[in-house]
Formats: structure tokens, sequence, C-alpha cells
């Protein structure tokens, strides 16, 4: 099988390759505290819709069924995908997962309460970080929250290279969002950040 460097960078393929190899660190079984943090302040709570957007294998996606929320995952690699509905299944949860891009899923209808994105815009290069906010508005009623976690933007062009640059993301939004608190943070040497943003 191809080395994953064979593949358009953030490509289905790039992201399979990922999966069959094993080479997922993002992929912890982990809840995230950011999450649970809104769960234990009542700032989210049951019943709505929920959407995961880079779902992986499903972990966050379980966890908010459990909740009580009907949850949605979505993901480029079918290969995660296919392993969070194996996990689901072992576990006896309703969950739903889709595997495709987040502009060309059949998604229309929905108005979702919560929105959790773990590094899937941060990829996405302008023109999708477009289509992507306009799909997100359309998805989200008022109200709704919206957890996202993301690199910075990396001058050196590194994997994560096209990252967020400072204020994009409140501007990006605006003004269907506000940006309730930005959380600065590190992965290893890499400065990340989480946002909360709440549907006007």
């Amino acid at each position: 099988m191809p080395h994953d460097s064979t593949f358009e960078r953030f490509s289905p393929e790039f992201w399979n390759e990922r999966y069959a190899q094993g080479n997922i660190p993002w992929d912890t079984g982990i809840t995230p505290p950011e999450l649970l943090e809104l769960v234990e302040s009542g700032q989210l709570r049951p019943p709505g819709v929920a959407l995961d957007l880079g779902c992986g294998a499903g972990t966050n996606v379980n966890f908010l069924t459990r909740l009580g929320f009907t949850a949605i995952g979505v993901d480029l690699a079918w290969l995660a995908v296919a392993s969070a509905r194996r996990k689901a299944l072992a576990a006896g949860l309703p969950a739903l997962f889709l595997a495709g891009d987040l502009a060309h899923l059949p998604l229309d209808g929905i108005q979702a309460s919560f929105v959790l994105d773990m590094g899937c815009l941060h990829s996405l290069s302008e023109e999708k970080r477009q289509r992507y906010a306009h799909w997100l508005t359309s998805l989200t009623g008022p109200g709704a929250l919206y957890l996202l976690y993301g690199f910075d933007q990396d001058p050196g062009g590194g994997l994560y290279g096209r990252g967020f640059a400072p204020g994009e993301i409140a501007a990006r939004f605006a003004p269907q969002f506000d940006l309730l608190w930005q959380r600065p943070s590190w992965q290893g040497d890499d400065p990340v950040a989480w946002y909360l943003l709440q549907r006007r």
C-alpha cells in the first residue's frame, strides 16, 4: 500500500491511509475536557441533534448519544466511519455515521443544537472554509453551540500549515455566530486553540 505522502494532502485517500496504517494519534478514544465542561456546566443539554465533523472512530458521537442527543458523525475516511459504526453497534447505541465531504452529504433539513469540530476546519482550503461556514449556518438554529478545535496558522507550511489566522474564527462566522470564548493551548510544540461559538 502506498505511503500517505503519495496522496493529495487531506484527501479522503490520505485519511484512509492513515487509518489503514493505524497512524491516528488524534483518535485518542477520550472525550475532551472542553466538551465535558459544557455538559457539566449545563450549557449543553439534550435533547437535540448533535453533529461531530471529522468524527473519527466515533468516541464523541457515542458520548453524545448516551447523553440523549440524536448524534451524527461525519468523516472523510470511510475506514474511520466503519470503525465508528462497529463500536456504536457493539455498545447498542443508535448513532448515525456518514462518510464523505461535509458540503455534499444528505443533511438538508437538519437543525443541530450542537456541532463539534476537532480538527476538520483547520485543514480546509479558503474556498472550502467559505462553503463550510455557509453549510454550518444552514444546519444550525438559534442558540446552537459550536465547539471548534484547530491549529494556529504555520508560516512554515507544515502538515497543518493552513491553520487559523489570528482573528479568523470570529470574523469567518460573523454575524451568524458570536464567539463566546477562545482558549489557546499547545499540542506538543504546535500552538492550537479551542473556540466556543453560539448561533444568533
